[in-house]
C-alpha cells in the first residue's frame, strides 16, 4: 500500500520545517508529501529521503516556494 499523508500529518511537518501557511495552504503541502514519496523507497535506485516526512516536507517545500500551487499544476498537467 502506498503511503498517503494526513492533513494533520502535514500540518505537523510543515510546523516543524517551519512553513509560511500564509504563502500557500496546508492542503497542497499534503499533496506535494504523497508526490515527493517518490524519491523514498517506493524505487531503491532513485531513493533520497528513505521515506524520510522531514527530507520529503523539504522536497515539497522547494516546490512550493517556486509556485504556491505546484501540485494542482502538476495534477493537471499529468491527467
Amino acid at each position: 500500500m502506498v503511503k498517503q499523508f494526513t492533513w494533520a500529518e502535514a500540518k505537523r511537518i510543515g510546523d516543524a520545517l517551519g512553513v509560511d501557511w500564509r504563502k500557500f495552504d496546508v492542503e497542497q503541502f499534503r499533496m506535494g508529501l504523497d508526490v515527493e514519496l517518490e524519491h523514498g523507497t517506493r524505487d531503491p535506485r532513485t531513493n533520497i529521503t528513505n521515506d524520510d516526512p522531514m527530507m520529503t516536507g523539504k522536497i515539497a517545500l522547494a516546490h512550493l516556494n517556486e509556485l504556491p500551487d505546484y501540485y494542482t499544476r502538476l495534477k493537471k498537467m499529468e491527467s
